[in-house]
């Protein structure tokens, strides 16, 4: 049964590998076009506001014979107002995207963490514990700095910390290989 085992390790070490690829290109992209990913994020989590925005006033519309019609008419307004603005003034987008691309790194980083600990000692699992701590650091820096770390690029920021994780699922992914040994068997 042992073999079992690790034939399975060895069936998934590729997809850590592609996973790990997928993490650090993307990442590099964020990096390399710092004002792209922080526009884009913003543009992004603007439309998502108005699209939701949109849905509160229809919703409003649909089910006003059962009160509270003007606050969720006022509800769906301001949600489309606010991704106007954000689409439209990208900065102010920018800062609650810094808050939350700090939050949501902070979640991978705790998670990776989590991951780390789960799997030790297998080989890789250091490296996911240092992707767990540059994760958690980086988003700790960007609350703490806030808001003058809109100057420092979130988008940056975040393709670091792909970069970082990346990499730690690629040495997961590498550390999973069956030994030269075991492949002769």
């Amino acid at each position: 049964m042992a073999t079992t085992a690790s034939s399975d390790a060895y069936s998934t070490w590729l997809s850590y590998v592609l996973l790990g690829a997928a993490l650090v290109t993307c990442g590099l992209a964020a990096v390399l076009t710092p004002a792209i990913s922080t526009f884009a994020a913003s543009t992004v989590f603007g439309l998502c506001l108005a699209a939701a925005g949109a849905f509160g006033v229809a919703q409003a519309l649909l089910v006003k014979e059962q009160g509270r019609f003007k606050w969720r008419l006022l509800f769906g307004a301001v949600a489309i107002l606010g991704g106007i603005v954000i689409i439209f003034v990208p900065l102010k987008g920018a800062a609650a995207i810094t808050l939350i691309i700090a939050i949501i790194i902070g979640g991978m980083g705790l998670t990776q963490g989590g991951l780390a600990l789960r799997v030790r000692p297998a080989r890789g699992w250091g490296w996911l514990m240092v992707a767990s701590v540059a994760s958690v650091l980086i988003a700790v820096g960007l609350v703490v700095r806030f808001p003058f770390s809109l100057t420092e690029s979130p988008g940056v920021m975040a393709g670091i910390s792909l970069i970082f994780g990346g990499l730690a699922y690629v040495m997961v992914g590498l550390g999973r290989r069956r030994p030269l040994s075991m492949e002769a068997s």
